[in-house]
């Protein structure tokens, strides 16, 4: 089923594609977009931490991911991103603020993904997401926290992960998210692009599994802007298996 967007659904597809970083920060305060995505005013403000998000408050960490998610997209899929991705790198932490506890604690805001991803029915029938751009973007914000993990995650469940229409998806926001986390030591979180996309191949029987050198070796953070085993090319059939 196509998508029908209501206005405000055009506006902020419109707004995703469009803006820059001064703007999307001054818009996390405005009505319109609170309106449409409830309490997204109070990532401003919301310390993160210092362990590994030196860059700022979740608003500064927002406008990151947000900026970087189409570098990402250029270089691992020579393509922008649509507008579901772009939605999933504004609400990814949407519920941070909400789920804020002790920072002795770890993680200091357990289950936000879970939180945001429940948010995600109501928000698609107010800016007109089809049935397929809803669950995409429902599995891209809900495995986010996961996606960090990849390496140190049990077979099934990177399997999983790999395994979904809407790896790529999940990809270019771990990718863009990771790199926005800046780290006390210098560089930012590891960027598993290229984990998720051998794991996707072996499981469709074109290339062998993961190795446990390479798994171990990508759990290292980098202080490169792309992760070192930078694949130019997707698999063609992955890649219009993204777009269904």
């Amino acid at each position: 089923m196509r998508a029908i967007r209501t206005p405000e659904g055009r506006r902020l597809e419109d707004f995703l594609e469009r803006c820059r970083a001064a703007t999307l920060r001054r818009a996390l305060s405005e009505e319109w977009l609170n309106a449409l995505i409830p309490g997204i005013r109070l990532l401003i403000g919301c310390n993160q931490g210092d362990d590994m998000h030196l860059e700022g408050d979740a608003a500064t960490h927002t406008v990151m991911t947000c900026m970087a998610l189409p570098i990402f997209s250029r270089r691992y899929l020579d393509r922008e991103p649509d507008f579901v991705e772009r939605l999933a790198a504004l609400i990814h932490d949407w519920k941070k603020p909400a789920c804020r506890r002790n920072f002795v604690q770890k993680p200091p805001f357990p289950d936000h993904e879970a939180e945001a991803a429940a948010e995600i029915p109501a928000l698609a029938r107010r800016i007109g997401l089809s049935a397929s751009e809803t669950e995409r973007l429902h599995f891209v914000v809900a495995n986010h926290g996961l996606a960090h993990e990849f390496p140190r995650l049990p077979s099934e469940e990177r399997r999983r992960l790999a395994t979904s229409p809407f790896w790529m998806s999940l990809g270019l926001l771990q990718a863009a998210d990771a790199h926005s986390c800046w780290l006390p030591g210098g560089g930012h979180l590891p960027i598993h692009w290229e984990l998720l996309e051998w794991e996707a191949l072996h499981a469709s029987g074109e290339i062998e599994s993961l190795t446990d050198d390479a798994l171990s070796f990508s759990r290292r953070p980098t202080a490169l802007p792309f992760s070192i085993f930078s694949f130019a090319v997707v698999s063609p059939a992955l890649n219009r298996a993204q777009q269904l």
